[in-house]
């Protein structure tokens, strides 16, 4: 593990309400590639799953053929997963919490007004539905009682990790962090420019209240037309190079803070310190934080996988076409 280059997917087990749920909505139906115990998951429902899944995270961009093979192995793993659960739920008698699964259901038809189009379309029924998210709720407490989720990091393990780590640090005046950024209009006046300063303050507070994240703020609002991919980021670079407003701004920030609006080259802007490679703990304790985090989860991912594989002893998963069999199959 590298302090300044940690790649990593999760290839998560059970993908929740959202974003999964609404794909299965639109799936079809085919012949059977996947068996787990007597029921069958079809071609048509794959491959429709990865293609709403790769949409939606591509936001309009191509997505390389190594990604979109990974996204399917994503995939199977969820649906055999899901269905080994299913049985697992029945073997157990659980039953789900209904406020909890209604509030829920509430919450998923107010993020997709289509709903009942979609729902329609599919030919399922809200009973269906409903079923799916009990499911879900029902697997998400199985999985935490076997498997809970990863503590938060200690201020030890973080210093750990620091003194196993700190010689891979590269230290020089480079930093990175990401920015937000409002044009400013030929012949605006001072009080439209403060406006927009103010504007920019209020992002600030939601992040540092953790109402929002600064990078889908920026991705949002921000007028640079890269935010919408990067969400601001801005790679290693030397503030000087900026100019002197910028540099100003960013010069006494520590790491996660967020500058002041100020004023760069016909830009309101606020600035998001990520990363300030002096030498110095301090200045890399939040990427040392994710660093673990990512490596937490990677170890529950595995822990889950463990268990479905155990399940799986119990409730027969049969790969029936090898172009949907994966490298490391739930088996």
């Amino acid at each position: 593990m590298k302090i300044f280059s940690h790649p990593f997917r999760v290839l998560a087990i059970t993908l929740f309400f959202a974003v999964f749920v609404q794909a299965q909505l639109l799936s079809g139906s085919n012949f059977d590639v996947i068996k787990v115990g007597n029921v069958g998951i079809s071609q048509g429902k794959v491959d429709s799953l990865v293609k709403q899944l790769a949409t939606a995270q591509a936001q309009g961009r191509a997505v390389p053929p190594e990604a979109m093979a990974q996204l399917k192995w994503a995939v199977i793993d969820n649906l055999v997963g899901q269905e080994l659960l299913k049985n697992e739920i029945a073997k157990q008698g659980l039953k789900a919490d209904a406020k909890k699964t209604d509030s829920l259901i509430k919450v998923f038809k107010l993020q997709f007004p289509s709903f009942k189009q979609e729902l329609k379309k599919s030919g399922s029924t809200e009973q269906e539905f409903r079923k799916k998210i009990e499911n879900q709720l029902l697997a998400d407490i199985i999985l935490e009682k076997k498997v809970p989720y990863p503590k938060d990091p200690t201020d030890k393990e973080k210093r750990d990790y620091w003194e196993k780590h700190k010689d891979e640090a590269i230290v020089s005046d480079s930093i990175s962090g990401a920015r937000i950024i409002l044009n400013i209009a030929k012949g605006e006046s001072a009080q439209e420019i403060q406006d927009k300063k103010d504007i920019l303050k209020g992002y600030a507070a939601q992040v540092r209240a953790k109402r929002a994240s600064f990078a889908m703020l920026a991705a949002q609002y921000s007028d640079d037309q890269n935010a919408k991919k990067d969400g601001g980021a801005m790679d290693r670079f030397l503030a000087k190079d900026q100019g002197a407003d910028f540099e100003k701004a960013a010069k006494n920030l520590k790491v996660g803070d967020i500058s002041e609006p100020f004023v760069q080259n016909g830009k309101v802007v606020i600035f998001m310190l990520a990363e300030k490679n002096d030498g110095k703990f301090e200045s890399y304790d939040l990427k040392i934080d994710y660093i673990l985090r990512v490596e937490a989860e990677k170890n529950r991912q595995i822990a889950i996988k463990n268990y479905l594989d155990l399940l799986a002893k119990t409730y027969k998963v049969q790969y029936l076409n090898k172009d949907y069999a994966p490298p490391e199959p739930i088996e």
